[in-house]
């Protein structure tokens, strides 16, 4: 490789890797600042005789619901069109200015707030879909797990700093001359122009080649087929019917751990009663924790194997799941927390990662479009669980119990693709 094909690579990756730390602004902000206006500011005393818990919760389940209508179609159109660079910078630019949106609304504003939250976490969802697609492009092989782990740990830096300098403007909203409710708004402004500002690099660079696979018929009529060819004729085609189960475990898993990352949150707030500033500090813990706790993961998924990686993953996970009920102090729920950081961005990297080998050539957007479907559908279900349950019993982290039973289910998926060599 000349000096010059090794620099266009080395800037790729960066690309890609800042496409991490641009997403992990939002990420980071909207489970601790975003939570806390939702639930302290702008639906203090409920909404319609509904908690603020259980109407965070239903927001969530919304936009997870048109994530996974939104998704398929895109990404088959994006596959099509070879359009994974641009589609990415799109994605990031809306969601940056759903933000800015909901940094412009007053507070009293109980429809559009959550409307500006839903579009937002719909082109955060889609955004990680292209970012993902793009991955293979970049690398193969074990590669791809060294990354894909760079990226989560690099969004873990990115979400911390941006969540430090949001903080900031929050807690010495005094000093600036500005109401609580504004320097909300002010935060959120910079989540989105985090956001945008490290996402347009990615529009400036050669991300690898794009595929030279044919594809015939419409997008819809393609993904259709893509989609029996991986769930309908599993018989016929081993690869397929192992790239089947991986993508049902995928997505099983996934659906219950994103639903748990922002009710984590939601559950911290109302159960342990923690002002926006305790949960800052929770959750800047659990991304320093999450940091190396991604790149050990990924040392373990080359040296390892993916499959075991995930298992430590998975039983990091159940472990969490399980001794929520029992944690009752402020010290323990912050235990807890580290033990979560350890595990929290290792099963998505491997997951991600997983699929980036396995999925088909022309059809990288495809499967991970699918994954986003399949993952905001168990999500939406997970959501909505968590939340009667919650509704039903008064008890935050019993609905936690709900998503135990799933995660457990989808690991149950995944050890159906362990004889699989391209992906274990």
């Amino acid at each position: 490789m000349n000096t010059h094909a090794f620099s266009n690579k080395r800037s790729a990756v960066l690309a890609w890797v800042l496409l991490d730390w641009a997403a992990s602004g939002f990420s980071a902000i909207s489970i601790t600042l975003l939570v806390a206006y939702f639930d302290r500011v702008v639906f203090l005393d409920g909404y319609q005789g509904l908690p603020a818990g259980v109407l965070w919760a239903w927001t969530l389940a919304i936009a997870m619901l048109l994530s996974a209508f939104l998704a398929p179609v895109l990404s088959a159109w994006v596959d099509r069109k070879n359009a994974h660079q641009m589609a990415v910078v799109m994605s990031s630019a809306f969601g940056a200015a759903a933000c800015m949106v909901l940094a412009m609304l007053p507070s009293s504003s109980r429809i559009g707030i959550p409307v500006a939250v839903i579009l937002a976490t719909v082109a955060f969802d889609i955004a990680a879909i292209f970012t993902a697609s793009l991955l293979p492009r970049l690398t193969q092989d074990k590669n791809a797990d060294k990354l894909s782990s760079a990226g989560f740990a690099a969004g873990y830096a990115g979400g911390a700093i941006a969540l430090i300098l949001a903080t900031t403007i929050v807690a010495e909203h005094h000093v600036l001359g500005l109401s609580l409710s504004d320097a909300f708004r002010f935060a959120f402004a910079l989540m989105g122009g985090w956001w945008l500002v490290f996402t347009l690099p990615t529009a400036f660079v050669h991300m690898g080649n794009p595929t030279k696979v044919t594809h015939a018929g419409a997008s819809g009529t393609e993904l259709i087929s893509f989609f029996k060819s991986t769930f309908c004729r599993t018989g016929e085609n081993k690869s397929m019917a192992s790239l089947g189960y991986l993508l049902l475990g995928v997505v099983t898993v996934l659906g219950a751990v994103q639903t748990a990352i922002p009710q984590f949150s939601n559950v911290a707030v109302e159960t342990f009663h923690l002002d926006a500033n305790q949960l800052v500090r929770l959750v800047l813990l659990v991304q320093c924790v999450a940091l190396p706790g991604a790149l050990v993961i990924g040392w373990l998924s080359t040296t390892r194997g993916r499959h075991f990686a995930a298992k430590v993953c998975l039983a990091g996970w159940s472990s969490v799941f399980a001794l929520t009920w029992f944690i009752h102090t402020q010290t323990h729920l912050f235990v807890l927390a580290v033990l979560l950081a350890l595990v929290l961005g290792g099963i998505q990297s491997v997951l991600r990662a997983m699929l980036a080998v396995a999925a088909p050539d022309g059809h990288h957007a495809a499967t991970f479009g699918l994954m986003q479907v399949g993952t905001k559908l168990t999500g939406f279900t997970a959501s909505l669980a968590f939340g009667w349950v919650y509704a039903a019993t008064g008890i935050a982290k019993a609905g936690l119990l709900v998503l135990l039973v799933q995660l457990i289910f989808g690991w149950w998926l995944l050890s159906k693709t362990k004889a699989v060599s391209r992906i274990a």
